[in-house]
């Protein structure tokens, strides 16, 4: 498969302190890549470097072979980019299909009813975004993020909050989108959500890529227990 997403020897720093150090990371077009760690490890930082919303003090961003550090967060999106935030980003005062119709505009022609079904919202058609469950506005977040089908959706702690069978939920439509075309990563803590979803993960450790693997050998290496306790 051919790569979709590269850094190269990415660096972010504040004041003194390195958060993000020359990490050099590639995803391949199709997976479901999760980044995990510690708190502390780099991981936010990491991620909004990728999406624009911090500039790297050195190093490249690949995006489908475009050079995109330079580019803000609107223009990257403009690119194939889809972005969910780990506090959803619904309207509140709108229905849920209000909130799809108005996403809709501004993408493509989508079958609302089908997205309905697969997001499990077809009884809160009607319901204002903001009277949802936190598991609802979660899916909702993430319809909104998808139904332009984009190439690559980063996601932001998507399951926090959430039950076991939330969480479940979660997995089989990021699975199922992820069947459709589009590629993931997914900043996450939540090892149940991680072992039903990933196909390959990545652990950062002090702004660097400590290990890298199935999610059986991030399990397994223990290296990785040492750094990271409860995810065994």
């Amino acid at each position: 498969m051919a790569t979709i997403l590269e850094t190269q020897s990415l660096t972010k720093k504040f004041g003194g302190f390195t958060a993000v150090d020359e990490v050099s990371f590639n995803v391949q077009q199709g997976e479901i890549r999760f980044l995990i760690g510690p708190n502390g490890a780099g991981k936010s930082t990491f991620f909004k470097l990728i999406i624009g919303n911090h500039e790297p003090n050195s190093g490249t961003i690949l995006f489908k072979n475009l050079n995109i550090e330079k580019l803000k967060m609107y223009e990257r999106i403009k690119l194939g980019m889809g972005v969910k935030f780990q506090t959803p980003s619904v309207f509140s005062e709108l229905t849920v299909l209000e909130n799809l119709n108005l996403a809709n505009n501004l993408n493509q022609l989508i079958n609302i009813e089908n997205v309905l079904k697969d997001f499990s919202l077809v009884n809160e058609i009607n319901i204002l975004a903001g009277d949802l469950s936190h598991g609802k506005k979660q899916w909702l977040d993430i319809a909104l993020a998808t139904l332009s089908k984009p190439e690559l959706v980063f996601l932001d702690e998507p399951t926090a909050g959430l039950s076991f069978e939330e969480t479940e939920k979660t997995s089989e439509i990021v699975k199922k989108l992820n069947k459709q075309g589009i590629t993931f990563v997914i900043v996450g803590h939540d090892m149940d959500f991680v072992k039903q979803t990933a196909s390959k993960v990545s652990v950062l450790h002090l702004g660097k890529i400590f290990f890298e693997g199935s999610v059986s050998e991030v399990l397994s290496n223990n290296g990785v227990n040492d750094i990271y306790l409860g995810i065994s």
